[in-house]
């Protein structure tokens, strides 16, 4: 079966991700041109659709979510040449595929930590602008939507998830004015730096698996957190067979006396899980 499901709450799940890239044979993304997906009349036409079909939504920590069958219908019911990143991924029986599907369907458990982690310390974000990179579902940034940002930029690898999965979902859980708050970004980071604007506060969740692609992520960073903006980096400890951890990214960091980093978060249950929090240096405010 293939695996588009969505993690139950108290279920620890296996590093996935170590094991498709490792079967795959690929490890490096590769740079596919960034481009801006809009909301489109389409995507609320076909919403509607789906709510009157009677199909079901799944609730995650609040938040309704298109059934991922429904997104595995859509994806391979299309003609050939459309959605050919998700079709390989249900072909393949994958959660990844290193430079063709970056996992984006699935929720995975560090995303959750870091929701939970926002909630329970009242991270603020009323007026403030957020990226929530490597967005996949886009719960992260639908909190900080419902938590009075400004404005919240999805990015993601695949436009597919972008279309299929996260815009239904921004519009499931938002009133239709979501769209002027809104923007969503298909691509490889290193083909999103002339696209993304200036953040207070960048999200992401299980990023930093694979050390090749360390430098693409800093220099999102690095471009676009604002002065006094804030990072937060879910991840596992370590991903065994993919050499991706959290000790090796933050001492990465750490090299340029730009980054302020601490670990603010560390699980006690199942697979060793950190939430690192980055800001910039004293120095660079002044």
């Amino acid at each position: 079966m293939f695996k588009f499901n969505f993690q139950s709450e108290n279920q620890d799940e296996t590093d996935t991700i170590s094991d498709d890239l490792k079967s795959s044979g690929k490890t490096s993304l590769q740079e596919i041109d960034g481009q801006e997906i809009e909301i489109s009349n389409d995507h609320f036409q076909n919403l509607k659709q789906y709510r009157e079909s009677g199909s079901s939504t799944n609730l995650v920590r609040g938040f309704h979510l298109v059934d991922l069958k429904h997104v595995e219908e859509l994806a391979t019911s299309q003609k050939s040449g459309e959605y050919e990143s998700l079709k390989t991924a249900i072909e393949m029986n994958s959660d990844v595929i290193s430079g063709v599907y970056e996992g984006g369907l699935k929720i995975w458990e560090c995303t959750l930590d870091l929701l939970d982690y926002l909630n329970k310390e009242s991270v603020q974000f009323e007026g403030l602008d957020v990226l929530d990179l490597g967005c996949g579902a886009g719960l992260l940034g639908m909190h900080a939507l419902r938590k009075g940002a400004q404005s919240v930029h999805f990015q993601d690898y695949n436009a597919e998830v972008l279309s299929l999965c996260t815009i239904p979902n921004v519009i499931l859980n938002n009133s239709p004015d979501v769209k002027s708050k809104t923007k969503f970004f298909a691509g490889d980071w290193g083909s999103l730096h002339d696209k993304l604007k200036s953040y207070d506060i960048i999200l992401t969740s299980e990023t930093i698996y694979n050390p090749e692609n360390y430098g693409k992520l800093i220099k999102i960073f690095e471009d676009t957190v604002k002065k006094n903006g804030v990072i937060y980096v879910a991840a596992k400890h370590f991903y065994f067979g993919v050499g991706g951890n959290v000790y090796g990214f933050e001492n990465l960091l750490r090299q340029n006396e730009r980054w302020n980093t601490s670990i603010c978060f560390c699980s006690t249950e199942g697979v060793k899980r950190e939430i690192l929090k980055i800001v910039q240096s004293a120095d660079q405010n002044h």
